[in-house]
């Protein structure tokens, strides 16, 4: 429909005239032909949820998402079920657990997996998705369902020189597929790469968290990939070794981020589109700042720095307010199938987050393997966490309500001992469970040399 028409006016006395002029200018904007609700996954690279206005944070990082929150329902404990991009978005698009599905490291998700597009597809949405990260480019799996996926990259990483999409051209893409299908029952993915690392937002947003009226604390640079014990290799900004200025970049991206998201959300309004639909806002996973001796990364630990991330769900005016409760990733694909009118599979652990069963959560998560090739586990249940190392024999328990920041051990103590023993079996029940039973062994797929050095440089890769 050619938008420039509205310059001509409608003709007196024509009600058709009128009504057409109307939805033209995205006033009164005429009703779809199908009664399905739209819905929207709006997800971000690397995002704490502790960074953001809306859950606390003292700095004006979030002005639109904070805005958006008080419109709709947030979730204050949400949990991811990993720390990297793949294996998460292998649950957030499934209703699975990463080892039912074996999306680990370099292992594509296979096409045995019914994903969300496809289920919503096959029951007339139009499925469109718009990505951002290299990990997720076409061929991983992440494309299946979907009637476009664009994972154009024509922007290089600032530092590396990497693919990427930053969130402003990924917020022009959005909105054009918007205006061109806003007339179809829609399924949107959008996932924005920033603030994942290096930390580098536009010039006019690197100096706006810069004063911090803190003396300067200088963290050793790590000539690996790790995040143990100092920074990064591809997170390093040349000479700054800075803490506060890390943190600082890391607060302008999700500023930049910040502008790109209102500008999408103010794009679903003006066409319509939030009136009945269904968006959801979360993050693949955090990003460790310092907590444990862990920095600026994420994938090799389960601390909530990387696990606890933000979960803001609107339903036109249906849904608002704030929950306490403990979510996880597993919860939006029953969430947006009830939305969209489709039968649950009963082998899902999720739950439609508009109509909490009150029944105690179990969250679990895996990280990515060892250099030994095992993998690390943890369960939340209760408040507490515990996180198990095969390969070191190594459990430790956490009260989160208490110890949020996950400093004390309490596996070893007598008092715990009971919750400890109990949490560890059923950790292994669950890790030893696979709800999908897919044929065969997770094979992960032959990388180009090119593409293993595009990984590492991005920090997948090890």
């Amino acid at each position: 429909m050619d938008r420039h028409l509205v310059s001509t006016g409608p003709r007196r006395g024509s009600m058709i005239a009128v009504l057409l002029l109307l939805v033209l200018c995205g006033c009164g904007r005429a009703p779809k032909e199908s009664d399905r609700p739209d819905i929207f996954l709006i997800t971000v690279d690397t995002l704490r949820a502790n960074h953001l206005g809306c859950y606390g944070y003292s700095w004006n990082t979030t002005p639109n998402i904070d805005a958006f929150a008080k419109s709709a329902l947030l979730f204050e404990q949400c949990r991811s079920h990993a720390s990297e991009t793949r294996a998460s978005f292998s649950s957030v698009l499934s209703g699975f657990l990463p080892h039912e599905t074996k999306v680990i490291e370099n292992i594509p998700l296979v096409p045995p997996i019914d994903s969300l597009p496809e289920i919503l597809r096959d029951r007339g949405y139009v499925t469109l998705a718009v990505v951002s990260n290299y990990v997720l480019r076409e061929g991983n799996g992440f494309d299946q369902g979907f009637d476009i996926f664009d994972d154009t990259m024509e922007e290089r990483e600032l530092v590396r020189k990497w693919p990427e999409r930053m969130a402003g051209a990924t917020a022009d893409r959005v909105i054009a597929l918007l205006e061109e299908y806003r007339d179809e029952p829609l399924f949107v993915w959008v996932h924005f790469q920033d603030p994942h690392g290096p930390y580098l937002p536009p010039p006019e947003y690197r100096e706006m968290f810069k004063d911090r009226e803190r003396e300067p604390l200088i963290v050793p640079a790590n000539e690996s990939e790790s995040g143990r014990g100092g920074i990064p290799a591809y997170n390093l900004l040349k000479e700054e070794r800075d803490f506060y200025r890390y943190v600082a970049q890391y607060d302008g991206e999700i500023r930049y981020l910040d502008e790109q998201f209102g500008r999408i959300v103010g794009a679903l309004e003006d066409l319509g589109l939030l009136d009945n639909g269904l968006v959801i806002f979360t993050a693949d996973h955090a990003e460790g700042m310092g907590e444990n001796n862990y920095f600026f990364g994420h994938g090799e630990n389960l601390y909530d720095s990387v696990t606890h991330v933000p979960l803001i769900v609107k339903k036109g005016a249906e849904l608002v307010g704030r929950r306490t409760e403990f979510v996880q990733h597993l919860d939006i694909v029953p969430t947006v199938m009830k939305v969209a009118g489709v039968d649950l599979d009963p082998r899902f652990r999720g739950i439609d987050l508009r109509e909490p069963d009150g029944a105690p959560r179990e969250i679990f998560a895996v990280a990515n393997p060892l250099p030994s090739g095992e993998l690390r586990y943890s369960l939340v249940a209760g408040g507490f966490k515990l996180i198990h190392t095969p390969g070191l024999d190594l459990y430790e328990l956490f009260d989160l309500k208490t110890d949020p920041f996950e400093e004390t051990n309490l596996f070893s103590l007598e008092q715990h001992r009971n919750r400890a023993d109990g949490m560890a079996a059923r950790l292994d029940e669950i890790r030893n469970e696979d709800r999908l039973d897919l044929p065969g062994k997770a094979v992960p797929r032959d990388l180009s040399d090119e593409e293993k050095e595009k990984l590492k440089a991005l920090g997948y890769f090890r």
